[in-house]
């Protein structure tokens, strides 16, 4: 390559004079940063493309249940469920019963004239325990009598206290299997809610957020409003929710507990 050529010549020139430049190396070397530009650009359209689908607006289909008013209103029902540690319900605890008792006689240095409250022998200690006064108790027992008024036995008591009543068990939010709706929900829906005149002539619509509980034996008890709209929707949905026929129990290690169940209930006018 000549002198003045050479001055101006690209380094591809350069390295590729007097070699073969149709062979690929030369072609490749020479168009390297346009093909890295067009794969850049390739790369940028496609995650353009994909952000953008992303982001596009669906819609969502509406649980539609005509309600014999003058709009129709759509009405869309499902379970919240708030998972949470479940904690073995506490064995309950019984009373142990009380051994028999022979009362102790404190010694004194009398004249045997004097004596009223003689020594017991040895059949009357048999089998019974040391204690403040004589009761039968139970031969079998494992506690022993320290005052008259503890066991409800001798001077000072005429019945056996009980124990505190168990305080029932407290409803859970979550359970192996979740209480479930005889029939069909929606259909119930259909056949009682009624959307209010007020909120109908206020164009009030949204959800109506009810919790209640779905008790052992299916009923549905300590229904409130969690979220509300007004315009008569909350106390309508209240009213429904109360009005519901005996569900399936939700069950936990196969026996019949409370369930927390919340239902959301969409009130749209149409």
């Amino acid at each position: 390559m000549e002198l003045q050529t050479l001055a101006h010549a690209d380094y591809l020139d350069i390295v590729f004079d007097n070699r073969n430049k149709q062979y690929g190396g030369y072609e490749l070397r020479k168009n390297y940063h346009l093909r890295m530009k067009k794969a850049g650009l390739s790369v940028a359209l496609l995650c353009t493309l994909l952000c953008s689908y992303a982001l596009w607006p669906k819609k969502h289909a509406d649980l539609v249940v005509p309600i014999a008013i003058n709009k129709p209103v759509t009405i869309t029902i499902c379970p919240i469920i708030e998972p949470v540690k479940i904690e073995p319900p506490k064995p309950a605890t019984t009373q142990p019963a009380v051994k028999p008792t022979v009362s102790y006689t404190i010694p004194k240095i009398v004249d045997n004239s004097l004596v009223t409250d003689p020594p017991k022998t040895m059949d009357d200690l048999n089998g019974k325990d040391p204690g403040p006064v004589d009761a039968k108790g139970d031969a079998n027992g494992t506690a022993t009598a320290t005052t008259p008024n503890q066991t409800g036995i001798g001077p000072g008591s005429e019945t056996i206290p009980t124990l505190p009543a168990t305080p029932p068990p407290a409803p859970v939010k979550w359970a192996e299997e979740m209480p479930q709706f005889n029939g069909d929900i929606s259909a119930f829906m259909q056949r009682s809610l009624n959307y209010p005149h007020a909120a109908r002539e206020s164009g009030i619509e949204g959800s109506v957020v009810i919790q209640f509980v779905v008790n052992e034996d299916g009923s549905v008890t300590d229904a409130k409003v969690i979220r509300g709209i007004g315009g008569g929707c909350n106390d309508e949905a209240l009213r429904v929710v109360r009005s519901m026929p005996k569900w399936k129990p939700g069950k936990q290690n196969g026996r019949a507990v409370k369930v927390f169940y919340t239902l959301p209930i969409r009130f749209v006018l149409q």
